[in-house]
């Protein structure tokens, strides 16, 4: 094996690397294998599942595992608030009603309708496999790709995760954007991975 140079920039999130000896990147936390050896596919296998197999003793582990994620693989979009559905369609429009009698302003009405229109386009897509079951299990996340869509001058970005289980499968999954605040994994993170089927529902962070 020999030496990998050392590199300018982290090559997960681009910053730039000022100290040579750090092996974490400052910005987002992604190893950097600064000045040692490249690990091979079975190195790097073996310490994801010693890592990963230390997971269950974390005090975060037990709350982890006990939380329940939302049932839809995808949340509203980046500027609405992560509430299901009905309850936020019923409330958009329960808003417009009791502005339109209060004030009785046609504009504020048109205006509530139209923000329920659009909150109706960030509705929740369905589960790819919805009768799957509901997994949680200790999960490394390997790399990660996105999707954008356009529609009605709303954009959506749909992620998709290769994560790494504590049994040694491996596996994509599919996770939407949840708007530019939301704290998006990045490669080499650890904590609970909660899935049904081909979705990532959520991923509860815990560093091991």
């Amino acid at each position: 094996m020999t030496a990998t140079a050392v590199p300018k920039s982290c090559p997960t999130c681009g910053a730039p690397i000022t100290r040579e000896d750090l092996s974490l990147c400052s910005y987002c936390g992604s190893p950097l294998q600064l000045g040692g050896a490249q690990q091979s596919a079975e190195e790097e296998r073996s310490i994801n599942q010693e890592r990963l197999g230390r997971m269950p003793e974390k005090d975060e582990w037990a709350a982890a595992i006990e939380w329940e994620p939302l049932a839809t693989s995808r949340y509203p979009g980046g500027n609405a608030v992560a509430i299901p559905l009905i309850g936020g369609s019923l409330a958009a429009l329960i808003t417009t009603a009791i502005v339109n009698y209060v004030a009785g302003l046609v504009v504020g009405s048109l205006v509530l309708i139209t923000l329920f229109a659009r909150h109706l386009r960030q509705d929740p897509i369905s589960p790819l496999n919805p009768d799957a079951p509901l997994l949680k299990r200790a999960a490394i996340v390997l790399d990660r790709r996105s999707e954008t869509e356009i529609s009605g001058g709303d954009g959506r970005t749909t992620y998709f995760f290769v994560v790494e289980f504590a049994d040694g499968a491996r596996g994509e999954f599919r996770f939407p954007g949840r708007g530019a605040t939301f704290d998006l994994m990045v490669n080499g993170a650890t904590g609970v991975a909660y899935t049904r089927g081909a979705d990532l529902l959520a991923f509860k962070k815990i560093r091991v």
